[in-house]
């Protein structure tokens, strides 16, 4: 017996992507969060700038330089708490 084909139109289609790319993110952030556990602490963007007292162009820079590390999930990036104080203390 054929099994039926299913047509989805673009629209449907580019909305049920960005769904599973929200999804693979949030995973990536549960990741992040459970391998961290309670032996690192992470910042988002807006937590380093201020800390580093710089601009969000400024730390995008800097992570273009490889000045500090970073990881990337989805659209956020997070830097852990240790390699943020490694840069204070240059």
């Amino acid at each position: 017996m054929a099994k039926p084909v299913l047509f989805v139109d673009e629209f449907e289609l580019s909305k049920i992507i960005q769904k599973l790319d929200n999804i693979s993110s949030k995973l990536d952030e549960l990741r992040i969060k459970e391998n961290s556990g309670l032996k690192e602490k992470w910042y988002v963007t807006d937590d380093v700038c201020r800390l580093l007292n710089v601009s969000k162009r400024k730390l995008q820079d800097m992570r273009d330089k490889g000045e500090i590390k970073f990881k990337k999930t989805g659209k956020k990036i997070y830097y852990k708490a240790s390699d943020v104080e490694l840069y204070l203390e240059k």
